[in-house]
């Protein structure tokens, strides 16, 4: 065995159970001057808050900091699904949750350098309890399975209001 494979080992061998890349990071909320300016932030940031308070992740106030942190909606016009008595009006409602670099620099459309988009078809794409649910599932599915560049998908059909 090698010194850097013996090295690598005791490093492992020492982590905590569970321990992820970004345990003890510290990490700030960034939003687009259109989220703030507009009061949807306060739909945003609280879920997202809340997500990341319950990984290894720490908040900060002002940097420096190792990640940022952002959240990016959408929804569709939607589209008739089903056929005579089943059939129904549905939305396809996303959540990305980004989680970037301080070095990175986000683009105007929100692009993070690595994220998790949460999509959820639904009949009502207002619905706060829903959003929240998408951005609480999009932030720990990104902690879970951070790595520096890239995007993954993840079904938020557990977030629809029955």
């Amino acid at each position: 065995m090698t010194l850097r494979a013996v090295i690598a080992a005791a490093l492992l061998a020492a982590a905590p159970a569970g321990a992820g890349p970004l345990d003890g990071k510290r990490y700030m909320i960034e939003l687009s001057s259109s989220q703030y300016g507009s009061g949807y932030g306060e739909y945003l940031v609280p879920p997202l808050a809340d997500a990341l308070a319950k990984t290894g992740l720490r908040a900060a106030r002002e940097p420096p900091v190792d990640i940022i942190a952002n959240v990016v909606t959408g929804s569709d016009v939607g589209r008739w699904v089903g056929a005579g008595g089943t059939r129904e009006w549905l939305y396809t409602v996303t959540v990305t949750v980004g989680l970037s670099p301080e070095a990175y620099v986000i683009p105007p459309d929100g692009t993070p350098a690595f994220g998790v988009r949460a999509r959820l078809v639904t009949p009502n794409p207002d619905r706060e309890d829903e959003l929240a649910c998408l951005i609480r599932l999009a932030a720990l599915t990104a902690v879970a399975n951070w790595r520096p560049t890239g995007m993954l998908g993840t079904d938020g059909s557990a977030c629809r209001r029955r």
